[in-house]
């Protein structure tokens, strides 16, 4: 019996902006698994014919139509798998990082085989496969594929991986969704402006979920809630993501403000997502047993 392939799209289709007014490339149903391909530094050639690695670029493709999804719908995205190539790469450019002194222009190619990213001949990191930039057009901006904000974008938060599920609101009819910049593993911060950068494909599926307390970005995964923030700075992105899982919490438990903010100082962590771009990202990570309801749960129920 043969296996219906599920429907893709190339990275041919990638774009540098999250564009609301671009062409639709696929359109998909509710529940339907899709196929997305992604760019990367390697794709093409370009990065082993130059030193320059400041004209390089890691787009998004898209955007995708979800059928059915209106404007203010809160939007599960599941990762079933997520494909890698087998070697990445990685950059560094003066100015950029979290560093004290800058960085001179380098790159460094990165075998991927076995499991490992093979750093050197005796380094060996545990790949960690993720996605780093995904989320919908905003209803009233085109914002490059390297910024963040409420519709999710360049997170870079490691726990987007496979097995995972995302929740953001639609801000479109459609959706207009946009995936890209695939790592092999990533530390929490990606503190030198780049993880482990690869080619390839991730299968998901979206469906419309009840209304929430929040409007996302939030991640469950490996039974872990993950509520991300973004802002100019660590400060300002803290405070939204902190904030956003009070909401959570106070919709689940009924807890004031002082007793929510009393429990995540006892039980969440707060850690950076990335601190490399313009605008920041920091995520609250709570367990997802202390949550007594299902807050972002499927529409029909």
């Amino acid at each position: 019996m043969d296996v219906e392939s599920p429907a893709h799209v190339g990275f041919l289709h990638a774009r540098a902006e999250f564009d609301p007014d671009a062409p639709s490339v696929l359109q998909v149903e509710q529940g339907e698994l899709f196929r997305v391909e992604a760019r990367s530094l390697l794709t093409g050639g370009a990065f082993e014919r130059t030193e320059d690695y400041s004209a390089l670029s890691i787009p998004v493709t898209g955007p995708i139509d979800i059928s059915g999804v209106v404007p203010g719908d809160l939007v599960r995205i599941d990762v079933h798998e997520i494909h890698l190539a087998d070697r990445g790469a990685m950059v560094t450019m003066p100015g950029r990082g979290g560093f004290g002194s800058p960085l001179r222009m380098d790159g460094h190619i990165v075998p991927v085989r076995d499991g490992f990213a093979h750093f050197d001949d005796e380094v060996l990191i545990p790949i960690r496969p993720m996605i780093g930039k995904i989320g919908f057009a905003p209803a009233d901006a085109s914002p490059s594929s390297s910024t963040v904000g409420r519709y999710g974008g360049n997170m870079d938060c490691r726990d987007i991986i496979a097995g995972s599920s995302l929740f953001i609101t639609a801000q479109l009819e459609g959706g207009r969704l946009y995936v890209g910049d695939l790592h092999a593993v990533q530390g929490d911060g990606e503190c030198s402006l780049t993880a482990v950068e690869m080619e390839g494909a991730v299968e998901l599926s979206c469906r419309v979920v009840r209304p929430a307390p929040v409007r996302g970005p939030v991640v469950f995964a490996e039974d872990r809630m993950i509520v991300l923030g973004d802002g100019a700075d660590l400060d300002e992105a803290a405070t939204v993501a902190l904030d956003e899982t009070m909401a959570i919490l106070q919709a689940d438990r009924g807890w004031t403000r002082e007793r929510t903010a009393m429990f995540l100082s006892a039980a969440a962590d707060v850690s950076v997502a990335q601190l490399v771009n313009a605008r920041r990202s920091v995520k609250v990570t709570l367990p997802s047993r202390y949550l007594r309801t299902t807050p972002f749960e499927r529409k029909e129920d």
